[in-house]
């Protein structure tokens, strides 16, 4: 803010200065990233992910050096209880199904005594999760799995993450029981895959990577979260199985019912999941996780079809450069001997190393110079070259006799089901070649093709979901949540560490394998998509094998389901809060988004609740499956974090509620579909509805809450992992739900009896103490109510019962500015007759043993399926669809009070302002020729200053002039006061001037003057 200079008969000048704002730069603006259509609005802010991740480092234990049991490190930290755990040996062995309950896991020379193995490793982690205060740890049965919960106990729903601590047995054959090391760097010592070690940062250990690391990551994730403390509206469960990478054989479920009465009863495929499903009748999650596949969320399993590239090279015979052999591998890497064994993990690799060889007969010396400084022109450009002291080169050219070898080591092993990632040494390769080679050989225009294919502009990335092969822009990724809907493996399937040859002189023909998976919806719209990458392949002289239209294998959750949009923008979140941290994932930021999987998971039996949420992070190297399986440290740090922030964002409510669904026993309806199994349930389920209440619905009151939710009925347990088609079916003939022409359906009413919670938040403005009154009075000063069309039906609890069958409230020990308020529903899937209130015995715990199992036998679990009598407002839906779905809106309000007592704002904007006023001209008296003296003269300023400090100043005032002479001594200026701390109005200011005349002193008749300038400014505006 500047004003204008003012001006005394002096010759003074004022000039006010506040100082300048910087100039803003633009960046520039590149190609648009893709944005998915559904997102998720994250609730963890910058503090709570700082106070996570503290959590985390502060239990990491990070160390570089160690050995499982050397007394070096802490075994309740992280990398300590994953040392601990893999000097068990938990390899999956398989077994003989039992047929009685506890169902033992057999225990037979053939297994390796697999009961007892497992047994230790449960026990172990049972202690282990003791030892780190988790309140609540349960294990049924000594052989089966283990969970830890926190949260309040009384919260409606949970969210879970399950995982298993087990390994298979591909990792201990003879061959690679040959390749282990153990911590000495000796191969083939007995026990080297269960003798764990930290080494140059990384842990190695049968079960590091898979599964066992990250399920022990899993339960660290969740310690940090008790420690930070932070608000959660759910429980977290931490679930830890034994049985995934290979099951001791699954009771059938007729056998299974003689234990566990489970109506509808079906088993699922893996046999953890049989165990916490069906055995043990656990409570289904609203939303989970299992850590055993990839970041940043896994959606479904992906189809595949792996055709090749080819293109003859014949017409290159006799020519200088041509190719005589090309083998592809994985990355050479200095100084780490183990990297090898990452080719025998259980996904193959896209080859991170190639190998090409060209015959060079014919070719001068000057040509083969030229080929050599094109090649390492190529790399240096691309930053490949030069290697870095102590490293394998990337590129390197040699030649023997007449044999050019180029060598591409990208010193980045890369996945198979991941290309987009990629450093792809084919891709390298071909573009090198294309840069050094003349026109008129056929491998030129090989090399061209796949430069443009798959390197266009020097850029991987998306190139590896079809980017450039003339696919529709629309049909790359799934508009929902950003799946690539193909991904283009060029070179997968690398499984051997001897290199893999794609091209020999025997047969003239460069043939390169294209590993395929696709997750498209619809055959249609994947005939499409690969008739154009038949047709880009085709333009470039190539021969590519039938793709036909292969469609994504099936479903974990529907691509629309926020469940992936919250773990997606979770994952985002925690990278792009400390980029740093994490450098490698941060790099592959704008490439990498939800996916398929080549393999299934334990997501699968809980259809439409669980994806996999890591625990591979795009940009780090890590393998399982395999001798020598390991992680680094740091990528073990990265993934707890990753999990720890996605499981805070899903253990709170996205909407205005959630609900505890229950069995009752009312006459005349079927409560046995009112399970979370059987229903299709998730996080986004209960939405905010308070548009659909208005003034007229309220009166006087205050709204709380207000929520709208449908629910339809699957068509069976929720074990399998459909199809999109299947769940665009819905209720169809092949569909995902409950069939309208089913006969149970058709003869019976269904009832969900739940639990309807609404969240109230403490209003900024209300005082302590208000509040606590509030939280003290419970339900008792709210009223609930449905709205049905215009009508507005109150929930009121019949004379002579009481109101604590019917309402409930919580308040949390992690969030004491929330306040829980409930109401007991029982939705009936039948037209709408009115609110009855009814009573009814329930149970939350769907646990009920088979009545003959206890003529005969104790319940081994007296406290559990415990019955309890509860009040519920019992309506219809509305329609009978085989849905539950709320009317208009369930709401709950409040006297007005509250509202009573919220504040507004007055004020005022005061502009900035810097503002000096001078008085009255100053004059000196006449000065006298001939003697000395000192002449003073004065004048005032008036200062006005909004800014935090100001200052007033002076230029130097040098001497009095009268046209050519001037004064010998120098005029004096002095101020009462110059410095202000604060604010000011008004404040006047005494200006002294002083001229000294010396007796000797020339004086010139005339005028003696000078022009002053003053300044007033400030530091802090």
């Amino acid at each position: 803010m500047r004003g204008k200079p003012l001006a005394m008969a002096l010759g003074m000048s004022l000039l006010l200065s506040t100082g300048g704002a910087g100039d803003a730069s633009a960046s520039g603006i590149g190609e648009e990233q893709f944005q998915p259509s559904v997102t998720y609005d994250l609730s963890v802010t910058d503090a709570e992910r700082d106070a996570i991740h503290a959590e985390v480092e502060a239990l990491a234990g990070r160390i570089s050096d160690a050995r499982a049991g050397d007394g070096t490190y802490d075994p309740l930290t992280l990398v300590g209880a994953m040392l601990d755990g893999a000097t068990y040996d938990s390899i999956s062995r398989g077994g003989t199904a039992a047929t009685a309950y506890p169902f033992p896991v057999s225990n037979t020379a053939a297994n390796q005594n697999e009961y007892d193995r497992k047994v230790a490793k449960l026990a172990w982690v049972v202690k282990l999760a003791k030892d780190l205060g988790f309140p609540v740890v349960v294990q049924r049965q000594p052989d089966k799995y283990v969970y830890a919960e926190i949260g309040d106990p009384d919260a409606p729903e949970m969210v879970m993450a399950l995982s298993h601590l087990d390994s298979p047995t591909a990792s201990v054959t003879a061959a690679q029981l040959a390749r282990w090391r153990d911590p000495f760097g000796n191969l083939g010592t007995p026990g080297a895959y269960h003798s764990s070690y930290v080494k140059d940062g990384w842990v190695y250990g049968a079960g590091l990577q898979d599964d066992s690391g990250p399920t022990l990551a899993t339960l660290l994730a969740a310690k940090a979260m008790l420690e930070a403390g932070l608000p959660m509206d759910r429980r977290v469960r931490i679930v830890m199985g034994i049985y995934e990478d290979g099951g001791p054989g699954t009771p059938t479920a007729a056998n299974t019912a003689t234990f566990q009465s489970i109506p509808y009863n079906a088993n699922p495929s893996f046999y953890d999941n049989w165990a916490y499903k069906n055995l043990n009748r656990e409570e289904t999650p609203v939303a989970a996780y299992t850590s055993d596949s990839r970041f940043p969320v896994i959606v479904g399993n992906s189809g595949s079809v792996t055709p090749s590239a080819s293109m003859s090279l014949s017409a290159d015979a006799g020519k200088a450069f041509r190719l005589t052999d090309a083998r592809a591998g994985v990355t050479l890497r200095e100084g780490d001997p183990t990297l090898k064994d990452i080719a025998y993990g259980s996904t193959t690799q896209i080859a991170s190393r190639a190998i090409f060889t060209l015959d060079v007969t014919g070719a001068d010396a000057a040509a083969r110079d030229r080929f050599a400084a094109a090649v390492t022109a190529a790399a240096t450009a691309k930053g490949w070259l030069p290697a870095a002291p102590g490293t394998t080169p990337k590129v390197q050219t040699t030649i023997a006799g007449d044999a050019l070898t180029l060598e591409v080591n990208t010193d980045v092993a890369m996945e198979m089901p991941t290309p987009q990632y990629g450093k792809n040494a084919v891709v390298w390769g071909m573009f090198l070649l294309s840069k050094a080679l003349d026109p008129g050989l056929q491998l030129k225009q090989a090399a061209d093709g796949i430069t443009d294919l798959f390197f266009r502009d020097g850029v991987e990335g998306e190139a590896y979901i079809g980017k450039y092969m003339g696919i529709p822009a629309s049909l790359l990724r799934n508009p929902s949540n950003g799946t690539p809907n193909l991904t283009f493996a060029l070179m997968g399937g690398i499984n051997s560490e001897t290199p893999t040859s794609f091209y020999t002189d025997a047969t003239g023909s460069l043939s390169i394998p294209l590993f395929v998976r696709s997750m498209h919806v619809t055959a249609a719209d994947s005939a499409q998509a690969t008739a154009a990458v038949t047709a880009a392949f085709q333009a470039k002289g190539f021969t590519l094998g039938a793709l036909g239209s292969p469609i994504g294998a099936g479903l974990y959750v529907t691509h629309d389901n926020p469940l992936t949009a919250l773990q997606f923008g979770s994952y985002r979140a925690t990278i792009d809060h400390e980029p740093a941290a994490f450098a490698d994932p941060s790099a592959l930021r704008d490439v990498t988004y939800p996916q398929g999987t080549t393999g299934g998971t334990l997501a699968s039996n809980f259809r439409n609740k669980m994806t996999a949420f890591g625990a591979v992070i795009p940009g780090n190297e890590r393998w399982w499956h395999t001798a020598n399986e390991r992680m680094k440290v740091d990528s073990a740090v990265q993934m707890t974090k990753m999990m720890a922030d996605g499981m805070l964002e899903m253990a709170r409510y996205s909407g205005p509620a959630g609900a505890q669904f229950m069995w009752a026993g009312m006459p005349g309806l079927n409560a046995d579909r009112a399970d979370l199994d059987l229903l299709d349930v998730t996080i986004g389920t209960f939405k905010d509805a308070s548009a659909a209440v208005g003034k007229s619905q309220l009166g006087s009151r205050a709204l709380l809450g207000a929520t709208a939710f449908n629910i339809p009925m699957w068509n069976g347990r929720g074990n399998s992992a459909p199809t999109a088609a299947a769940f665009a079916l819905g209720h169809a003939a092949g569909g995902v739900y409950l069939p309208l022409n089913d006969p149970e359906y058709l003869s019976t009413t269904y009832v969900a009896p739940m639990r309807l919670e609404f969240k109230v938040e403490r209003p900024e403005y209300m005082r302590d103490a208000d509040w606590a009154t509030f939280v003290a009075r419970g339900y008792g000063d709210v009223t609930f109510n449905l709205l049905v069309g215009d009508k507005v039906v109150p929930l009121t609890v019949p004379a002579g019962q009481s109101a604590d069958k019917y309402f409930s409230s919580r308040v949390s020990a992690t969030n004491p500015d929330a306040l829980y308020l409930s109401v007991n529903l029982a939705v009936t899937d039948a037209p709408y007759e009115g609110v009855k209130p009814v009573l009814a015995d329930s149970k939350t715990d769907l646990y009920t043993v088979n009545p003959t199992y206890l003529a005969s036998n104790p319940d081994p679990f007296p406290g559990r399926g415990a019955v309890k009598q509860r009040g519920f407002f019992q309506f219809g839906d509305g329609t009978k669809n085989a849905e539950f779905s709320s009317p208009d809106a369930v709401y709950v309000t409040a006297s007005n009070w509250i509202a009573d007592e919220e504040q507004t704002t007055v004020g005022g904007t005061v502009p900035a302002t810097l503002s000096l006023t001078l008085g009255a001209p100053a004059s000196f008296a006449p000065f006298v020729p001939g003697v000395a003296d000192d002449y003073v003269a004065t004048t005032t300023a008036r200062v006005t200053s909004t800014a935090g400090d100001a200052t007033l100043s002076v230029s130097d005032p040098g001497h009095l002039t009268n046209g050519a002479f001037s004064l010998p001594q120098p005029l004096q200026v002095a101020f009462s006061k110059s410095t202000w701390t604060g604010p000011v109005s008004n404040d006047d200011v005494t200006v002294t001037f002083k001229q000294s005349i010396g007796a000797n002193d020339a004086l010139r008749t005339g005028t003696y003057s000078k022009t002053v300038t003053f300044t007033l400014s400030t530091t802090n505006p």
